[in-house]
């Protein structure tokens, strides 16, 4: 098989870039709001959540209170105050247990 050589002289290949100074105030955004009754030992996973927050301090298989006062902002424009931190296990279908760590 014969390779083309490469022609001396000839100048590298490049590209030309442009850009744009111009502010785009264009945004869209969703906020769902959901109230479940059901079983209060179900667990709901946000993989892009912030932070985990779990409402049963029994589940709880360590536990710190606050050392100050924190709220937290719910998407439907709602605080609650962070009464502390801690471990939360989680037991999976599987029979593995996930242990989630500083949940409020």
């Amino acid at each position: 098989m014969d390779c083309r050589a490469p022609k001396k002289g000839k100048e590298k290949d490049q590209a030309n870039m442009v850009e744009s100074n111009e502010e785009c105030d264009d945004m869209c955004a969703m906020f769902s709001e959901c109230n479940l009754v059901g079983n209060p030992c179900e667990w709901w996973m946000d993989s892009s959540a912030t932070r985990h927050v779990c409402a049963n301090k029994e589940l709880f298989s360590s536990f710190a209170p606050a050392q100050v006062e924190e709220m937290i902002y719910i998407a439907n424009s709602t605080t609650a105050k962070v009464e502390g931190t801690g471990k939360v296990g989680l037991k999976m279908t599987s029979g593995k247990v996930l242990t989630l760590n500083n949940i409020l």
